[in-house]
Order: structure tokens, then C-alpha cells, then sequence
């Protein structure tokens, strides 16, 4: 960013956010690396039995113990460092998340030992919750509202890129003699950690945080480096005046607590009821049954390149989160989660009665793998991103650092859950349930009630600032009313606008001498409703407002 660009120019927001998602790279690595070496034969031969005929397996206890184990860390580490991202700033919190994934990933490799491989899962699950929690925390404080969607769902898509980069360096190394097939993809790890406490060392903290705490010299500093303009530039100090009119609001309620987080005031409650649902939903569909034991699975079910379709399928989830970096802002959040929703109900309950009724077939086969990749597709576009978009932006400022927290926690509880219970629930053999396929009836199932719950409880927050959805949430009384609020902010131009398209009608106005000097916020209620007000280079048409 020491290169010069126009003022106000969206670069160094956008680097600055696009950074942070390599915490989301680090994030999908090891979900990624966890689900080839399960496969691997060298990890199966140091952890696993041995069967009467020679062949190694690993028991589904611990299958289940070493990936569900990273999700109690997940958990831990998402609950307690709020406090951390509160008190000591979103910089600092994920270095010190990165600081102990490394200590985690030491743990792995430091020897050869069950007790201390699954002891590293937790440590390192522990400081990704960290990251996780605050990564899009930071993003949304300091993405510009207009972007703020594209940047918070680009953390999602850093994670898909992180389990396809995983399932490569898998496939690379499977094949290798020794622990070398295993350890090679755990040591990479380190570069993503190093990487993110190199980088944070530089960046700029928050501006919400330093206004929190009364810093106002110092998030005037911060918000001019994000957006790339003078200190005392107008714009700068208008967005400043918003963040702290805002907060003085919350505040005069005084100190937050984590009790604060489940009070009815202005919402609160409502908004942790739906940031937790959203999060659970966002497992209970079922994705991380395929990331986890993907390539495990596809063996099971007498696929003999498993390896290379756990490759394809998060090849096309890597893919698929790229068209929906537009599409969460082009549909917005609501409508995007309720497509995505349906979607992955219908996929899933294809291969399931596909599953049932052809049984042990190559057309079953054929299905669970075709059907497999297009439900990762649409829940890597429709679920993922607006998942975490909304979890991102939905909290006010008193409250968020606590309840994102809190609501990726949910997150991880439910991760833990399927985790531990899908070997008992898809394995066969004594003490298992043998499931199969027939699990997606489960996962379909629980995205149809996903989407019933998003129509009746997630509010439309496309185009607004974190302030204003302060204002959404209290005066829209229900969920499906949402898309057509208005700020007052817009709302007090309301009369101004209407006699001004009246005066123009007439001839006694003429509307495009008006000069605008923020396009970014520059939007107008005309009588055919919001309108974007083009910047002076684009003025002609202006009677057809």
C-alpha cells in the first residue's frame, strides 16, 4: 500500500480485507489435511489397528476423536478471545490466534504419539477459533458498506481455497513412503500463521475499537489509512460522528457483559438468537460431513479415486465462492441463504433416495458422486458466504465483538457434534449405525428447516451501514418486511426530494446543477423510490429521476 492511488480510492480497504481471509486459508488447510491423511496409509498403519488380512484401518472412535477434537478448540477459542478482541484490539487478537495454531501445529509434529497429536488438534482448533471469530469482525469494521459483503464473504472463500490446497498437497504426498506422506502437509501449516503475524504487525487496528475506548485522534488516523484519505477530510469525519453517535447510544447503558449479549434491548437477544441458528444450520447441512470424511467416505462407498474427487469437489467449492462475492450483494444476504438452502435440500435428498432405492450400484455410485459435487457448489456459493456475512454485520457495536463470538461458538459446538457422531452414523460394523448414504435424508432435511427459518427470522442488511442496521432492527417489526426499509437518514430528504422532482417537472428547478460530494453515500428518494445519485461525470439523465 506505499504505492500512490486517487483519494478515496477502495485498494487499500480491499487489501487490507483481503488479508485477513488468509486467517480463512488457514482455517481450510487443516479442515482440508485432516480429511486426506485420514485416508493415508502411513497415519492409519502409526494411529490405526490392523485387521486379520494385513489391512490397516483407523477405528471410528478415533476417526471421530481427531476431528471433532479440533472443534472443542474451534469452540474455546471463539468464546474467550471476545474478551481479547474487545480489551486489547482485533490486531492483536489474531496474532495471538496465530501464535498459538503454531504452537498446536508443533504439537502434531513434535512425535508420534495419539494422546499428543490429538492434544495439537485442540491447540491448533483453539487458536483457529480465535482468528475465525475475529477475522470477520475486523473485516466488517472496516470494509466500506457498499463492499462490506464482497470482503466478509471473501474470508469464506479463503477457507474453500485452503481445503483445495490441502486436498492437493494430499494427493502430492499420499503416495510417499513413511510419516513424510502425513507430516509434510502439517508442517505448511506454519507459513499461513507466520504469514498473518508478519502482516498484522503493520496493519491498521479498527477505528470502532479505538472509538470504543474515547481514541478519537487515533481511529481518525486508522480510518484515513482504510480509506485512503486526508485526516481531515469530510468524509472522515462523518463516518467517524455516525460510529460515535452510535456508540454513545450503547453506552449509556453502561459496561457490557456477556449477559449483555441475551438482554431484549434494541434486539440484542433476537439478533444472538439468529446469529447461533444461522451457524448451526450453516453445519447441520451437512458440508463438513463431505470436507471431513469426503475421501474416507468415497473409499467406503467403492470409489477407487477418492484422492481425485475430493480434489474435484473442493476445486468446484473453491470456484463456486467466487461468483458469490457478486451474487451476496446483487440478491443480498436473505434471498442468496434461502436459495442455497433449497438447493442443498434438493440435492441431498437425490442421492439419498438414489442411495436407497439403487442401492450398492454404479448408478448410485455415479449419483453420490455427481450429486455430492453439485450440492458442494451450491452450498459453497448460496450457504457459506451469507452465513457468515450476516453473522459478520448483524450485532451492534456495544455487543459484537461477544456475540460473533458467541454465534461462531454455536458454530463449533454443532461442528464438534457431527464430527464426533457421522463415523458411528455412515460406518458400518458393530456399534455404528451403517447409515450410508442415507444420511443425507439428515442433512436435507435440516437445510429445508434452514431455509423456513430464514424467512422467518433473518433481516436484509444489503447496502446499509452497521449503523443503520442498528435502525433496521428496530423499527421493521418482521424479517420479510425488511428489504424495503429505509434509513431516516434518507428518509428526512424525503420531502426535499419529492418537491425537487415536482420544481424539475415544472421547469422552475433544474435538478442537475446540484453537485454531489460523496458519491459513495450519494442516494436520493425520488417518487420511483431509492435511486444511486451519479457523480458529476455521469450527470446527464438527471430529469429522469
Amino acid at each position: 500500500m506505499a504505492r500512490s492511488f486517487e483519494k478515496g480510492s477502495l485498494v487499500p480497504s480491499i487489501v487490507i480485507g483481503a488479508f485477513t481471509t488468509i486467517g480463512g486459508i488457514l482455517y481450510g488447510f487443516d479442515t482440508g489435511l485432516i480429511a486426506g491423511i485420514l485416508a493415508m496409509e502411513p497415519f492409519k498403519q502409526q494411529y490405526g489397528a490392523q485387521l486379520p488380512d494385513g489391512t490397516w484401518y483407523l477405528p471410528s472412535i478415533k476417526k471421530s476423536l481427531f476431528v471433532s477434537i479440533l472443534s472443542a478448540g474451534l469452540f474455546c477459542g471463539a468464546f474467550s478471545t471476545g474478551y481479547l478482541a474487545d480489551v486489547r484490539g482485533r490486531r492483536l487478537g489474531l496474532i495471538f490466534g496465530s501464535i498459538i495454531f503454531m504452537i498446536g501445529v508443533a504439537m502434531q509434529v513434535a512425535r508420534s504419539n495419539a494422546v499428543l497429536f490429538g492434544g495439537g488438534r485442540f491447540v491448533v482448533g483453539f487458536g483457529t477459533g480465535a482468528i475465525s471469530s475475529i477475522g470477520p469482525l475486523y473485516q466488517a469494521e472496516i470494509a466500506p458498506k457498499h463492499i462490506r459483503g464482497t470482503i466478509t464473504a471473501g474470508y469464506h472463500t479463503a477457507k474453500t481455497f485452503g481445503v483445495l490446497l490441502a486436498a492437493i498437497v494430499n494427493n502430492s504426498t499420499k503416495d510417499r513412503g513413511g510419516k513424510s506422506a502425513y507430516l509434510i502437509p502439517i508442517y505448511i501449516q506454519f507459513i499461513w500463521a507466520i504469514i498473518l503475524i508478519s502482516g498484522f504487525a503493520f496493519l491498521p487496528e479498527s477505528p470502532r475499537y479505538f472509538m470504543k475506548y474515547g481514541k478519537r485522534d487515533k481511529a481518525r488516523q486508522a480510518l484515513a489509512r482504510i480509506r485512503h484519505r486526508d485526516e481531515d477530510d469530510g468524509v472522515i469525519t462523518s463516518e467517524l460522528d455516525e460510529i460515535e453517535a452510535s456508540l454513545e447510544l450503547e453506552q449509556s447503558a453502561g459496561e457490557v457483559s456477556v449477559k449483555d449479549c441475551f438482554r431484549r434491548e434494541n434486539k440484542q437477544l433476537y439478533r444472538l438468537i439468529l446469529g447461533m441458528t444461522v451457524m448451526a444450520f450453516s453445519q447441520l447441512v451437512g458440508v463438513n460431513f463431505i470436507k471431513y470424511f469426503g475421501t474416507d467416505f468415497f473409499q467406503q462407498a467403492g470409489i477407487t479415486n477418492s484422492f481425485v474427487i475430493s480434489m474435484a469437489t473442493n476445486l468446484v467449492s473453491f470456484s463456486m465462492t467466487l461468483p458469490a462475492l457478486y451474487l451476496i450483494e446483487r440478491l443480498g444476504r436473505r434471498t442468496f441463504l434461502i436459495i442455497g438452502y433449497i438447493g442443498s435440500w434438493v440435492t441431498q435428498y437425490i442421492i439419498a433416495i438414489v442411495g436407497l432405492v439403487a442401492g450398492d450400484t454404479d448408478l448410485s455410485r455415479k449419483v453420490l458422486v455427481s450429486f455430492s459435487i453439485l450440492y458442494i457448489a451450491i452450498e459453497s456459493a448460496g450457504v457459506g458466504p451469507p452465513s457468515l456475512v450476516i453473522v459478520g454485520e448483524t450485532f451492534p457495536l456495544r455487543t459484537r465483538a461477544k456475540s460473533i463470538a458467541i454465534s461462531l461458538g454455536c458454530d463449533y459446538i454443532w461442528n464438534f457434534v457431527i464430527a464426533l457422531a457421522t463415523p458411528y452414523l455412515v460406518d458400518s460394523g458393530p456399534g455404528n449405525a451403517n447409515l450410508g448414504s442415507n444420511v443425507f435424508f439428515i442433512w436435507g432435511s435440516c437445510s429445508l428447516l434452514g431455509a423456513i427459518f430464514v424467512f422467518v427470522w433473518v433481516y436484509e442488511t444489503k447496502g446499509l451501514t452497521l449503523e443503520q442496521i442498528d435502525e433496521l432492527y428496530n423499527t421493521v417489526p418482521f424479517a420479510w418486511h425488511s428489504d424495503g426499509f429505509v434509513p431516516r437518514s434518507l428518509q428526512a430528504d424525503t420531502d426535499l426530494i419529492l418537491e425537487l422532482d415536482k420544481a424539475n417537472k415544472t421547469g422552475d428547478v433544474n435538478v442537475s446543477d446540484i453537485e454531489v460530494s460523496d458519491a459513495d453515500d450519494a442516494s436520493v428518494l425520488s417518487l420511483e423510490g431509492i435511486r444511486e445519485i451519479p457523480t458529476q461525470s455521469q450527470q446527464q439523465g438527471w430529469s429522469n429521476l
